[in-house]
């Protein structure tokens, strides 16, 4: 988005998202480079967007907080050393500049992190004599309305139906009710906007104190991280985020901070990712462990232990506090969406919600659609059975006999798909975000609707209807069965020293590993296929040696990338564009498959102007690069990836590597994690200093 710049008093050359992160882990904000505020749930990770242009086609009207300088010229933007608070200076045509410096307050008070629900902006004078204009516009129920004003001596409140938002400032409440030009004074102006309450101190030094603290804050986190040699900055910035999309009430991640973003330059909508998902986040422990993040990693294994307990079977999805209600799905009727692209929703159903059978009882198929998260559960909460400064806080015993009941709810299910796969009058897919990109359909509402393209439900279309995937174990999801059965080995060995049990998870996972190797892979193609019997590789597959699987250096796994390599045009979530006006190729994820199974030699890829992948993928198959030993061509993609955002190591779900652009929800979780991964590991090495 914003690669353009304002000029003559006007935004041009909109295209790809590419935004800069504020927050605080209560709270999440994007500012575009002009320094505008384009979205920001200030009650909460999935609350409503007091600020949302971003999907209101960039209104100029309403929903954003931005400094407008007279006769602009250009914009700089970056952040202030190795912190979150964010730097934009404005400059004009005649040598006039102001610089804005924006932050939500972070660090240690008493013994606990204080993390309010707020914004601090400060306005410096930098050069010349500027003059500048402050619009401060938020709305209300998305977009629905503008609420009312009240004002104070040096406040204005923000009145909406159910919350109110008050802004305190220095300067003249004048200029934010009438939106007047002013020269920027040499003392800086201070605003705080946040909850409607009063301030008993001085504003300026609130906000002196809490942007010193806040930068001390980061400055101290960042002497805790374990940096490689190269990629420093990038890896920082990604840690950053990571944190900031950790949710402070329960613990979970944030896949993103916005919804119905687009994944590609005429697609569709995407669905609400202001959700926790148990997906590609619990494989991503000893990435973080990696980094020095302990503190993000004991609070991810405190909320994946109360899942654990808070419900029989656990799930995929999570809302952002860690309830397991959905809110309604709602179509927002005031937002025309971004750039102007399809109806905005907000909300929808969790992922297992509405399935029958999932709450109330399992029949063999969605036994099987549960099966993965077992595994998942069971590989996140092995680490803490491994780790003495968790031992206390998470290792029970009642915690080990949750596990094991995984386990063998995920070894009977894998037994009762291996027996015979094609038995079943009806199936279903493993419930999740298109369980780790291999349906690529569910990040649209399209897909996410559990509706075909004949509108009928997928949990009532007969085998035979079904396309042979569909009909197929999914591949990943018995081989996380099997990492279910090899970690309960594993734990039980170290924690309960138990070799009889030991012995029989041990033999279970041999047993499971042996059907998989076999049913999983496809001679003709020298691959593991994304289903049993099945001849396409996705990108699940790229997971295999993260999951201990096989080893990096098994030819197997060379021969499984060599084909996803082949596959790669299958799994793009946009294809098309426009040129000249025109709009080329397919416009959502579940055409683009279906067009590709009709041509796969690649020529709609190499023939249209965008192709967009998710970033995520991209950054799977980086670190299966460098697994099976070609270093330079995954350091070459890596470093084209991050050369699509301005702020590295700040990605959205999306990336078309042919235009440079960013597309779909941001900042993307996954990716952030992916990243966290692959970059440390193609860093040199600090022995070669």
């Amino acid at each position: 988005w914003f690669r353009g710049s304002l000029r003559a008093g006007r935004l041009v050359a909109m295209t790809g998202v590419d935004l800069a992160v504020i927050g605080n882990g209560m709270l999440g904000a994007l500012l575009d480079q002009t320094g505008r505020f384009v979205w920001c749930c200030l009650e909460g990770f999935d609350s409503e967007p007091i600020f949302n242009c971003l999907l209101n086609n960039n209104s100029d009207k309403t929903g954003f907080f931005d400094v407008v300088l007279e006769n602009f010229d250009y914009a700089e933007q970056a952040y202030f050393g190795l912190s979150m608070v964010l730097v934009t200076t404005l400059h004009t045509n005649q040598g006039d500049s102001v610089e804005i410096r924006d932050f939500a307050p972070r660090f240690y008070h008493f013994d606990r992190i204080f993390r309010p629900f707020q914004l601090i902006r400060t306005i410096r004078r930098v050069r010349g004599d500027p003059r500048v204009r402050v619009r401060l516009r938020p709305t209300f129920e998305y977009n629905s309305t503008d609420g009312y004003q009240t004002r104070g001596s040096q406040h204005v409140r923000y009145c909406g139906p159910r919350n109110t938002w008050r802004a305190t400032t220095n300067m003249s409440i004048r200029h934010i009710l009438e939106e007047s030009l002013f020269l920027v004074p040499s003392e800086p102006v201070y605003m705080i906007f946040g909850a409607d309450e009063s301030f008993t101190n001085s504003l300026r030094n609130v906000a002196i104190d809490f942007e010193a603290k806040t930068l001390n804050y980061w400055k101290q986190w960042c002497s805790c991280l374990c940096l490689p040699v190269e990629f420093q900055e990038v890896l920082i910035r990604g840690a950053m985020t990571v944190v900031l999309l950790q949710s402070e009430d329960s613990g979970g991640f944030i896949s993103a901070l916005t919804m119905s973003v687009p994944l590609g330059r005429t697609g569709r909508p995407t669905g609400d990712s202001r959700v926790c998902r148990l997906l590609d986040e619990c494989l991503a422990l000893p990435v973080l462990r990696g980094m020095g993040l302990f503190d993000p990693i004991r609070k991810f294994l405190q909320f994946a232990k109360e899942m654990c307990f808070v419900q029989e079977v656990p799930q995929h999805t999570y809302s952002a506090n860690g309830t397991v209600e959905s809110k309604a799905r709602e179509r927002r009727p005031f937002l025309a969406g971004f750039c102007g692209l399809g109806d905005v929703f907000s909300g929808g159903p969790l992922l297992e919600d509405g399935v029958p059978g999932l709450r109330t009882g399992e029949n063999a198929a969605n036994s099987w659609s549960r099966a993965a998260i077992y595994g998942l559960f069971v590989v996140t909460l092995a680490h803490a059975f491994f780790d003495a400064r968790l031992s206390q806080d998470i290792c029970t015993s009642k915690l080990f006999e949750k596990l094991e009941s995984f386990a063998l709810r995920a070894c009977e299910s894998f037994s009762e798909q291996s027996m015979d796969n094609k038995g079943l009058s009806t199936v279903r897919q493993p419930a999740g975000a298109g369980f780790f990109d291999d349906d690529l359909a569910f990040f649209t509402w399209e897909g996410s609707s559990g509706l075909d393209s004949r509108g009928v439900s997928g949990s009532d279309i007969a085998a035979d209807q079904l396309p042979q995937s569909s009909r197929s174990v999914h591949s990943l999801t018995s081989v996380l069965c099997w990492a279910a059965a090899d970690r309960l080995h594993r734990i039980a060995g170290h924690f309960l020293e138990d070799a009889d049990r030991a012995e029989f998870w041990r033999s279970r996972a041999a047993e499971m590993h042996e059907v998989i190797s076999v049913r999983a892979w496809n001679p003709e193609r020298s691959a593991f296929t994304t289903h049993w019997g099945g001849k396409y590789v996705g990108p699940s597959m790229l997971r295999l040696v993260e999951l201990g699987f096989i080893a990096p250096d098994d030819p197997r796994f060379r021969g499984t990338v060599r084909a996803f390599e082949v596959d790669a045009c299958r799994h793009a979530v946009h294809i098309g564009g426009r040129v000249d006006g025109a709009t080329h190729g397919s416009d959502s994820p579940s055409r683009s498959a279906r067009h590709h199974e009709e041509q796969d030699n690649g020529d709609a890829v190499l023939e249209a102007p965008s192709v967009c992948f998710m970033t995520h993928t991209l950054l799977w198959y980086c670190e299966a690069l460098r697994c099976i030993g070609t270093r330079a061509r995954s350091r070459r993609l890596l470093e084209a990836i991050l050369r699509c955002s301005t702020h590295r190591g700040i990605l959205s779900e999306a990336v078309d590597l042919r235009s440079g652009e960013s597309w779909g929800n941001a900042p993307s979780l996954a990716a952030l994690l992916a990243l966290l991964r692959v970059a440390p590991r193609l860093s040199r090495s600090w022995r070669e200093v």
